[in-house]
């Protein structure tokens, strides 16, 4: 039974929590849950500040649809690189380091969009403000190095579910707070210091990140390496220090000790010491280019799993479909229902909080069926197999639905968003599982999937201009075949098949 409500957090032998608290906020575990998906969420009223405010920048800037179509482009193209390059990150400095920069760096992109005079301009800076994407990483990381098996799947479904949620909860406020400065700034003025508000709440929730969590269940990732190169080098077998996946070297202490006495030197150096500086310096670059070959030895370990692949597409259909909805859902309402931009908002807006429970339960209901099975990851699977295939039976669906009234459109909408949301969920609750070694790779691997499908579908949708029934239609027949993929699952040694043979410890 997975407890939510739980008055005290029980560990496993790894420190990791076999249940979940959500009304604590007690370090290190739930204290990490918790900003895990606030740091997320608030990304999100960044990466999507844009588009709910599209019909009054557009007209300020006299915008082309290319333009806004470019532009939501480019906001999920960014992302793909940025979340390859945070995994291994988050294995090297831990996610709370990773998560604040990211937000921080986010945050200075949001603000500049207030300089923007162009198109052109729109479409660049919404490229740097693609950097926030990247915050699905280490949210997911955190989760996973403070939550057990038992609950891994329901808590990262939850952490990811209402970050997520930030994407509804951005149309909702952005229209309202342009409202509000519409008051008593002139418009062209009013959508800008619009974007202030965001950044700030990035900033405030990164600063918070690096100040007042935990890496994992023993405290500080930085800490903790020293621990374990210290053990490394006295050949200690301390079972006290948990071992830290590495994919990078750092300095000895003999490099540190060298390079503080450089600093303090204050005469020429002689001979020996320029022939220290010499070995010191091979011994940086070689240091560097074993680092470049550990990551690029790790990432081929990863994704030669065809497993790893199948998991990157079916992140493609859900996660992927999420963000190209997110960036054309406000403009779809306006289009269809010819709607003005605070209604449209307020509707587009069901989509992105349909999170608050959607992502969260198809995460519960992985870790349920598996309970109820009993045959190792077979569970998981079958929950993604299930959760996906509606998925693209409900898209379809919204298609015939978009083009009828306004009442079916809402109705069909609640429908498929809970699906793609809940697919989300299935598939990191699977993902723990698949390579546990290398999960911040892994992690980055399956998240830039979805990136990849929110670009493919972004260009749906530009390629189908005002067709939404059309596109909405075609993605569903993909999502529907892609489904049937799980058939092709292969986790710990256990596939979808084995559900109909004898239960395996």
């Amino acid at each position: 039974m997975i407890s939510l409500f739980a008055k005290e957090i029980e560990v496993d032998e790894d420190d990791k929590a076999t249940n979940i608290s959500l009304f604590s906020i007690g370090r290190p575990h739930m204290r990490a849950f918790h900003f895990s998906w606030l740091s997320f969420l608030t990304a999100f009223t960044g990466w999507f500040a844009v588009p709910p405010l599209i019909a009054t920048i557009s007209k300020d800037l006299t915008l082309s649809d290319a333009d806004v179509a470019n532009a939501n482009l480019t906001s999920v193209s960014a992302t793909i690189g940025a979340r390859l390059a945070v995994g291994p990150l988050c294995d090297r400095y831990g996610p709370k380091r990773v998560m604040a920069a990211l937000l921080i760096m986010g945050a200075i992109s949001t603000s500049l969009i207030g300089l923007v005079s162009s198109g052109t301009g729109l479409i660049i800076i919404r490229f740097f403000i693609g950097i926030l994407g990247a915050t699905f990483v280490p949210c997911q990381f955190w989760t996973t190095k403070m939550f057990s098996s038992n609950v891994v799947g329901t808590a990262n479904a939850l952490a990811g579910g209402w970050g997520n949620m930030g994407g509804g909860l951005t149309y909702l406020i952005m229209p309202q707070l342009f409202n509000g400065f519409a008051l008593v700034l002139p418009v062209h003025l009013a959508w800008r210091v619009a974007f202030v508000i965001p950044a700030a709440m990035c900033i405030l929730v990164g600063l918070l990140d690096y100040f007042i969590t935990d890496d994992c269940p023993q405290g500080d990732w930085l800490e903790l390496r020293k621990k374990n190169n210290a053990a490394a080098h006295s050949k200690s077998t301390d079972p006290i220090v948990p071992v830290i996946n590495e994919t990078f070297n750092v300095p000895s202490d003999t490099e540190k000790v060298a390079e503080k006495q450089k600093d303090l030197d204050t005469v020429a150096p002689d001979a020996a010491d320029v022939s220290s500086q010499s070995q010191t310096s091979e011994t940086t670059k070689k240091t560097f280019a074993s680092s470049f070959f550990e990551v690029l030895k790790d990432f081929i370990i990863v994704f030669k799993d065809p497993t790893v692949s199948i998991l990157m597409i079916q992140y493609f259909c859900t996660f992927g479909l999420e963000l190209a909805v997110d960036n054309v859902i406000g403009t779809f309402f306006r289009v269809q229902f010819g709607l003005d931009q605070t209604t449209s908002g307020m509707l587009g807006s069901i989509f992105g909080l349909m999170n608050i429970f959607s992502r969260a339960s198809g995460g519960f209901f992985s870790d349920w069926i598996n309970s109820v099975i009993g045959n190792g990851v077979v569970g998981r699977i079958l929950a993604q197999q299930i959760i996906i295939f509606l998925e693209g039976i409900t898209l379809i669906s919204f298609s015939f639905a978009a083009k009828s009234s306004l009442g079916a459109a809402i109705a069909v909408l609640v429908l498929f968003s809970y699906f793609v949301q809940a697919g989300c969920g299935t598939t990191f609750s699977l993902a723990p599982f698949v390579n546990p070694q290398h999960y911040g790779l892994l992690t980055g691997l399956i998240g830039a999937g979805g990136n990849v499908g929110g670009l493919v579908f972004g260009y749906v949708f530009k390629a189908y201009a005002k067709d939404y029934a059309g596109a909405f239609r075609t993605i569903g027949i993909v999502v529907l075949c892609v489904s049937f993929l799980s058939m092709l699952t292969k986790v710990q040694g256990k596939m979808l098949w084995m559900l109909f043979t004898k239960k395996s410890n």
